[in-house]
Parts: structure tokens; sequence; C-alpha cells
């Protein structure tokens, strides 16, 4: 790919987690984000660098990412784009018949002056809400299938019950012009999703821009190698035209409410060498695929099954950070250093609370806001660590050559082999180790906070009087961090925010 745009010293990136409904709140940080980018960079005097050149998700915050990419691609720029994303969420609400009755809240208030035991009027509206939503469904975002009874045990209380998200798809494809394919040379932001493997088990990412040949494509499972011969990754989804409706509602597919997302994808056949000679030896093509025309491919097609990405990465910072290097060292070819990157994540759901919960609710609620919370701390860390001993080894090469080791020296050990395959990329010698060294300039984090009306089925209430208070809970806290996290800048004596 010719490269028709400098290469930029340093890119932004945005991470939205999953949560749901929660995600409402993301639109409201994101609007404040961008208006303070918006007048950072005015002040500065930038004018071509774009708000965000990455942008990255997980389950709702994957539809948020490709709602706000379609439309900087649309339109050719990101002014407006927070509208459009609140206008997303304006359309998914929904009128609740609790929010209608004027004396529901004041009637529980009222028994909360009694007894502490009671829950908040609010809480109470958020919590017969998702009930209400749970039974007859959402109009603009899924609806109950008939419960699925027992077969297996015939307990009653081992009902399934089931609900279509295709409201949701229909929703996300009215805001989202698919496919969405993206191209850093033609000055659009890159789109980045997570999904889940069912069988395999293992994140899956979906990435809007194209790989070195050219081709959007997803590998993943195991790296193959047959007789020698590198063949590639153990599953591969291609989708050259870009990024789909399914492959965003693959990353949205919440267990156990919603069924799998299916999707084409091209596994390799362990078993196309079925039959053996007389010598032995395994004859290539003598399987089922190869009597369908597939004698010269390793791959059989096949429809497998995903689930949300939040379950195993709701942050997706390390998947980011890695197709960032993928893209700017394979497809850019640059040796030395990629762009260094800032990146703002947010997190629906609080890292700590310093209440434990005295009522099953509200265990219920710490129980997922721990399981989903932010883990990319710790991602983050080891990604730094890699970055500094690729530092140190870059340091101690050119330490060795002022000190007079031979370079044919030096580069017969780099030529080495690796024994690393896969994680995005292939290192085939230890010398690609070291090349294409990223560093993480700033993280920036926005963290939703639990306040008193939280209830644990907070993900499903899509009334409006949440999704209303969601957005503008979000943009509050965000204008607040953003600017505390400036004061700090200044009062250390460092640049501001990137």
């Amino acid at each position: 790919m010719t490269n028709r745009n400098p290469v930029p010293e340093k890119q932004r990136a945005f991470v939205f987690a999953g949560g749901g409904s929660l995600g409402a709140y993301e639109a409201g940080t994101y609007n404040a984000i961008y208006e303070f980018i918006k007048k950072r960079d005015e002040a500065l005097g930038i004018r071509e660098k774009p708000v965000f050149d990455i942008i990255a998700g997980t389950s709702i915050g994957a539809m948020n990412a490709a709602v706000l990419v379609s439309y900087v691609v649309e339109n050719g720029t990101y002014e407006g784009s927070a509208q459009r994303l609140a206008d997303f969420w304006e359309y998914l609400c929904a009128d609740s018949v609790i929010e209608s009755n004027p004396f529901f809240k004041y009637w529980w208030d009222y028994w909360r002056l009694i007894t502490k035991d009671f829950a908040t009027g609010e809480a109470a509206r958020r919590f017969y809400s998702t009930k209400e939503f749970a039974t007859y469904g959402v109009p603009n975002v899924f609806y109950p299938f008939m419960p699925s009874p027992d077969k297996k045990f015939l307990h009653p209380f081992n009902t399934w019950f089931q609900y279509s998200n295709e409201p949701l798809k229909r929703s996300l494809e009215r805001f989202v012009r698919f496919p969405i394919s993206t191209s850093y040379d033609d000055n659009q932001p890159r789109l980045i999703l997570t999904a889940v493997d069912v069988a395999e088990g293992i994140p899956v990412t979906f990435d809007s821009y194209p790989k070195e040949d050219g081709h959007r494509k997803t590998g993943y499972g195991r790296y193959i190698s047959d007789n020698g011969k590198d063949i590639g990754f153990e599953h591969v989804i291609r989708y050259d035209d870009g990024i789909t409706s399914d492959h965003v509602m693959a990353s949205g597919s919440l267990p156990i409410n919603f069924d799998y997302t299916k999707i084409e994808v091209e596994s390799y056949n362990y078993n196309r060498y079925s039959k053996k000679d007389n010598d032995g030896n395994k004859i290539r093509g003598s399987n089922d695929a190869a009597n369908i025309g597939e004698i010269d491919s390793p791959y059989t097609k096949e429809i497998r099954h995903f689930w949300d990405g939040g379950l195993m990465t709701n942050t997706p910072l390390l998947q980011l950070v890695l197709l960032h290097r993928y893209f700017w060292y394979r497809v850019k070819g640059l040796k030395d250093n990629v762009p260094r990157l800032i990146i703002g994540i947010i997190n629906l759901h609080p890292t700590t609370q310093p209440e434990i919960p005295n009522d099953y609710d509200g265990a219920v609620n710490r129980k997922s806001d721990i399981s989903f919370s932010d883990r990319s701390r710790q991602e983050e860390a080891i990604l730094i660590l890699i970055s500094d001993y690729v530092g140190l080894i870059r340091s101690l090469i050119s330490l060795a050559k002022e000190g007079g080791i031979k370079e044919e020296r030096i580069n017969n050990l780099l030529d080495q082999p690796t024994r690393l395959r896969g994680l995005l990329y292939q290192p085939k010698k230890l010398k690609e180790t070291i090349e294409g060294r990223f560093e993480i300039d700033q993280v920036i984090r926005i963290e939703r906070r639990n306040d008193p009306h939280t209830i644990s089925d907070k993900i499903f209430d899509f009334s409006r009087g949440t999704i209303n208070g969601l957005l503008e809970d979000g943009y509050n806290d965000a204008k607040i961090e953003l600017t505390e996290l400036e004061n700090r800048f200044r009062e250390a004596g460092q640049d501001t925010i990137e």
C-alpha cells in the first residue's frame, strides 16, 4: 500500500467498553472529550489532525464505535459525531409504564424514610422498568422468545429465557452504513472490534484496515506450519468489503440472554490427509472437502458461533496496541518506531466500591461490576514493560557494536527463529521482535461511578429517564475528570493532555 500521508509522531485512540444500556454514558463522555480535544486543537492551531485515529470497542462499545466511524467516513469530519451518537441512544430508549406513574417514586421514597431497607424511588423505578422490559422487551433493542423448558433435567427453575437482538441490529443498520472499510491513506479512522469464538474460547478481533496483502481479514487460533511451510492461522474470517453488522452484533451477543451470532469462517482442515499410500505416506486432498474442489486448499468453510467480546476483553487495550503495531510495522514497513499512542478508555463498571452490599440485588450488582470492570491497567503495565525491554535490547546492541562486536555476529543472533507464533502477528526471527517498537504516551481513563440508586440489571435498563441520566452523567463526569487531569499536568510542569 502506498503511503500518501506522512507518518505521524503520535496517534489518538479511544476505547469503548461493553455494558448494555450503560453505553449511553459513553455517548455523554465522548461528547465532552470531543469538545475538549476540538477546543485544545484550535488553541494550538491544529486543524488537520483527526479527533481520533483509532476507535475500538466491545459489545455496546462496538456499536458506539461503529456509529462514530460510519459517521466520520460518511461526512469526512468528526463535526456532528457526538450528536449522531446521542441520536442513536435517543432512538434506542423506551418509555416504561412505571415512569408514567407520578406517584410511584413518591411512594417508595416515603417508605424509605421509615426504613432504610427499602429502595429509593429512583432505584425502584429502574428495577421495575427492567422487569417490564424483561417481560415485554424494548422495541428498538430486543424482544423475548418463548421460554425454552428444561429438556435435560426437567426442572422448572432451569428454564432458558432468551431474547432476540434483531431489533438492535436493525437499529444499528439505521445509524450505520455497512460495510465499514477504512484506510489510513484516505484519512479515515480505524475501527477495531472484539468478539469471542464460543468453541475456541478466545478473543477474535475485527479490523477495518487492510492487512499487508491488501485484504481485510481476521486470523485467530493456532498458527499452522505444514512440513516447515507457514500456512497461517487455524481460523480465518474474510471481509474484504469491510466490517458488517454481523461482526458488530457478534461483539454484542450477550450470553445467555441472546443467541450466538453465526459467521462463515475458513478453518484449517486437519483431516485433509485422510488416506495413505502403500508406503504409509499421507495423501493430500483425499477427504470430502477435496472432493468438492478444495484439493489445493488447507482450509474449508464452516459456520462458527460467536459471543460478546466482553467475556474476555471488555476494554480491548491489548488488541488495539498490537494491531496498531502490526499496521505500521507490517503494512507500512516502519522498522524503527511506530507512532506513539495517546489512549482514552471508558470503564462502565466501577472498579471500586467502598460499601459492601448486604442485600441480594446489591451483591449481584457488585459481582457484575467486578466481572466486567476495566482490566487494562495490567495490560498497560505489560505493554510498557515490553516496550522498555525492546528499548533496552536496542541500546545493548548499540553498545555491542561500539565495543567492537562484529555486526555479522549480532545479525546471526537476531536471525535466530523465535518460538512466538500468533498474537495478531507472526515474528519468524528474533530481530522482528525488536523492530516496530510501540510506545504508550498517555492512558486517560474515565470511570462511571455507582450512584445510590444502582441495580443489578442496570445493563438492561433502556428506560428514557435512565438513558437521559447516563448521557448527562457521562458528559459531566468527563468534564470534571479532564479539568482535574489538566490541572495536575500543569502543577507538575508537564505538557497538557494530548
